[in-house]
């Protein structure tokens, strides 16, 4: 690199995005889209209304970000992967419970704001760093609205803590 311009993405032209970045677009383009597809066949079986709207909330949200990152890829005559939509059956039998299901959405949440930040980490290009920065509040949020189901529900439990140290010399 001899110029700073490698790092730009804002104004003025931009540099073709890097083998990394194109990683990471990939994967959370695959990772969104396999979360839809989870997430529609869990919304289908579930027959709490509370938790079925909140799995529709998540399905737009993970199509909102296949579309961003798709849009990076496709910008660069690179493919996006394909959705996983046709590999969701038309069953609305419950199959799993709705305690289970928020555990595995939870999860998929955390482990997706780890892409998020990986991926930001991973991206010299401003433009797509900060993308990256302006969807982690976005999915923070719904984490926490699962989390308060949760909670509601009595399904989460608290994990255990350091010893607050202050406290214990108080009394």
């Amino acid at each position: 690199m001899k110029k700073q311009q490698f790092l730009a993405g804002f104004f003025g032209p931009k540099r073709a995005i890097t083998g990394v970045e194109i990683t990471h677009l990939f994967l959370n383009v695959q990772t969104n889209a396999i979360g839809k597809a989870l997430i529609t066949g869990f919304a289908q079986t579930t027959e709490n209304e509370e938790i079925k709207q909140f799995l529709y909330r998540g399905k737009q949200i993970a199509q909102k970000h296949v579309d961003i990152f798709s849009d990076f890829l496709k910008k660069e005559d690179l493919p996006a992967p394909m959705s996983w939509d046709t590999a969701v059956s038309d069953s609305k039998t419950p199959v799993f419970s709705d305690k289970l299901i928020m555990f595995h959405i939870t999860g998929m949440i955390a482990a997706g704001i780890g892409n998020y930040g990986m991926a930001m980490a991973a991206s010299p290009r401003r433009d797509i760093g900060l993308r990256y920065a302006t969807l982690i509040p976005e999915i923070s949020l719904y984490a926490e609205d699962g989390a308060n189901i949760m909670i509601n529900h009595g399904w989460l439990k608290e994990p255990p803590q350091a010893e607050d140290r202050d406290q214990l010399i108080k009394g």
